[in-house]
């Protein structure tokens, strides 16, 4: 029988793994960092298969002993590695990455190669809170990453995050694709109804000029100050937030 601490050492280096993103993908699983994380997660039934906490954190111990989740206690060198910051904010624990529905709501914002896992959790969460579903491309941060769960402050729960192949996948889905463009295009409010795939690519470089070109509209946010260009997450808030006032009814997913 194994010894309970080299048990426990062994649960924390597995867990520690999934910082890896080869490793989230071929288990399937990810971790969420902080009491509210954990809370967005069991309110969308999405169930820990492990918390780790410190001895003193009597609020996980409750939560885990009520709800029959299996807990590891640990000291905060532990909690540290299995969190991957230097001040941890427990409890930490490993969850099954949700499928990915077949069809998001009315509207969808795309990353499409957004590297910044900021930025990604950022228009995660601003899509929940317009209810737009959030697509991504190959070469945009692992929307289920610890660092985009925590930019993402719950949203992932709370939405849609499909994983888009090609603006043919949008279409199939019923979507019309809208490229976001920092000049040339028309203002976001004159697009009027519709059920956009709002495309928005990297602040330095932009939508590659293919996918612009395989759009029929694009659009330009009017700047009349002198700035060059917006930050990926900011210009992708202002365009949801001008196309919202046209909101197309989403679905149920994630209403609590």
């Amino acid at each position: 029988m194994m010894p309970v601490r080299s048990q426990k050492n062994r649960q924390v280096v597995d867990a520690a793994r999934l910082h890896r993103v080869r490793e989230r993908r071929n288990r399937g699983q990810t971790l969420i960092e902080g009491p509210h994380l954990l809370q967005e997660a069991l309110l969308a039934n999405v169930a820990p298969l492990v918390v780790f906490a410190l001895e003193s954190d009597e609020p996980s111990r409750d939560l885990a002993s009520r709800r029959g989740i299996d807990l590891v206690l640990v000291d905060g060198a532990g909690l540290a590695k299995v969190s991957g910051t230097k001040s941890p904010q427990g409890p930490v624990a490993v969850i099954e990455i949700p499928n990915p529905p077949s069809i998001g709501a009315g509207r969808i914002v795309v990353a499409w190669g957004v590297g910044d896992p900021g930025n990604v959790g950022t228009m995660i969460r601003t899509a929940a809170g317009f209810g737009w579903s959030f697509g991504y491309t190959a070469g945009t941060a692992d929307p289920w990453a610890p660092k985009v769960l925590r930019a993402g402050a719950g949203a992932h729960f709370r939405t849609e995050v499909i994983p888009i192949e090609s603006l043919g996948h949008l279409v199939s889905l019923g979507y019309e694709p809208v490229a976001t463009v920092a000049r040339g295009g028309m203002a976001p409010s004159d697009l009027g109804d519709g059920r956009y795939a709002v495309l928005v690519g990297e602040e330095s470089s932009g939508l590659p000029e293919e996918v612009v070109d395989g759009t029929a509209s694009r659009v330009t946010i009017p700047m009349p100050g002198n700035v060059e260009s917006l930050n990926a997450a900011v210009a992708a808030a202002i365009v949801m937030y001008d196309l919202s006032k046209y909101q197309v009814p989403r679905t149920k997913y994630g209403e609590r």
